[in-house]
């Protein structure tokens, strides 16, 4: 009779996709590389532009208010 090894491995489901993580460093972050790379381009798309206004800014900016 053979004998095996039982092991446990740490895991974790990407927060995006839902793949299974295994690395230690998405473990931590809770996305996997590729999806990690799509979530800092989305985060900086939604970042503000310097001297961007709001709609509502610039209407309040018109209405003297």
């Amino acid at each position: 009779m053979e004998k095996y090894e039982i092991t446990m491995t740490p895991t974790r489901r990407c927060r995006r996709c839902g793949r299974l993580l295994f690395s230690r460093e998405a473990l931590e972050n809770g996305y996997g590389c590729q999806c990690a790379k799509h979530v800092r381009q989305e985060e900086l798309a939604r970042k503000p532009i310097d001297g961007q206004i709001s709609l509502m800014d610039f209407l309040k900016a018109e209405n003297g208010g």
